[in-house]
């Protein structure tokens, strides 16, 4: 244990120690720009990080109270000119620190029963999907993330219908794919989870997810078991078969129908920053509709993961901003591939009194 310990110290000061405190990230921090504090900015999570390798410094409740306010958007990264891995270290600290915290980090037992219930649900109504033909006996295995379990049924029927379109999809009752475990420092719990889907999805060729979270956690999870000699090859070949529902449906050519609709696109942090994933769902969406682009489409809207039930307040300040910069966009649908970006535009969309509405990408392909 104490030698895990000073691995995760070290890792945290190999990290931190490369922030020179120039002050650059604290321009693009969201949370910054609603709460301008020190400790509420980049910066001053990256130095709380710091203080955690040198004890003493500081009480490690006030640091993990700072390290949880982060976002872990990757915005600061962007300008960061040292190119500091600001999510990476707050992730390490949250994990250092994980036995001081008594929030929640996986689903209740009623939670776990519905999303259960959800996949028969998905299996009955996809059922009924006649898909063309598929020539080139193209398949895919769709991984049903645990947000669309809960809240969006149908919209995991339309990602599955669509994908029907172009190959034969298989559904597996896949586990929670552990981000939040992940974000909340339970590393036990994610790398659980992580080993279990790579035994569900042994014999699958690719893997589509249409959830930014889950993709982003799935690619990365062989990173995660790198060191791990039992299951390193097993998990490098699991993560080389994850794709993001825009990148599928790009690299194989697909084509939607043009609609009317003037619609605009907003990036998760997952998937346009963390993926390199911008480009594949505009080029979708301008093929479909008639597209136009919304000022800070890449700028996070406040909805990853617990942050909207941990801080409603900042979660909300930030989720305005977005319905300005939708607004301004003209758009009649603003859409997404991501379910936690997607509750939070369906919220910002009831706000603005009907100027438009939030869809999956998947509602549009």
């Amino acid at each position: 244990m104490n030698d895990k310990n000073n691995e995760l110290l070290n890792e945290i000061h190999e990290i931190a120690s490369k922030c020179d405190r120039c002050g650059n990230c604290l321009l693009v921090c969201p949370v910054f720009t609603v709460n301008s504090r020190e400790a509420c900015g980049a910066r001053g999570m990256v130095n709380a990080a710091r203080a955690v390798t040198k004890g003493g410094v500081a009480s490690e409740e006030d640091i993990l109270e700072a390290v949880d306010y982060c976002l872990l958007c990757g915005a600061c990264t962007d300008v960061c000119a040292s190119k500091v891995k600001v999510p990476d270290v707050m992730l390490k600290t949250r994990q250092k620190l994980v036995h001081l915290s008594n929030k929640p980090f996986d689903y209740s037992a009623e939670e776990k029963e519905k999303m259960n219930k959800a996949f028969d649900t998905l299996c009955d109504r996809c059922a009924e999907i006649e898909g063309p033909e598929i020539e080139n006996e193209r398949k895919v295995a769709y991984f049903f993330g645990c947000q669309a379990r809960l809240d969006a049924i149908d919209t995991a029927v339309k990602t599955v219908e669509l994908l029907s379109r172009v190959a034969e999809v298989e559904l597996i009752n896949n586990e929670c794919c552990g981000l939040p475990a992940l974000t909340r420092g339970h590393m036990e719990v994610f790398i659980e989870y992580a080993k279990q889907n790579i035994q569900l999805f042994k014999d699958v060729d690719t893997i589509v997810s249409d959830c930014a979270c889950c993709s982003d956690t799935l690619k990365k999870i062989a990173s995660y078991l790198a060191n791990d000699p039992e299951w390193s090859e097993r998990a490098a070949a699991f993560s080389k078969k994850v794709f993001s529902l825009s990148e599928y449906l790009t690299k194989i050519g697909y084509m939607p129908e043009k609609r009317k609709e003037q619609i605009t696109y907003h990036d998760p942090c997952h998937l346009g920053r963390n993926q390199g994933i911008k480009k594949e769902p505009r080029e979708l969406l301008k093929a479909a509709a008639d597209f136009v682009e919304m000022p800070g489409a890449d700028v996070c809207c406040g909805g990853p993961c617990f942050f909207p039930s941990d801080y409603p307040e900042t979660s909300e300040a930030l989720s305005d901003k977005k319905l300005l910069n939708i607004e301004k966009s003209g758009a009649a649908i603003v859409t997404t591939e991501c379910y936690n970006c997607l509750n939070q535009l369906k919220k910002v969309a009831e706000k603005s009194g009907g100027k438009f509405k939030a869809l999956h990408i998947s509602e549009i392909l």
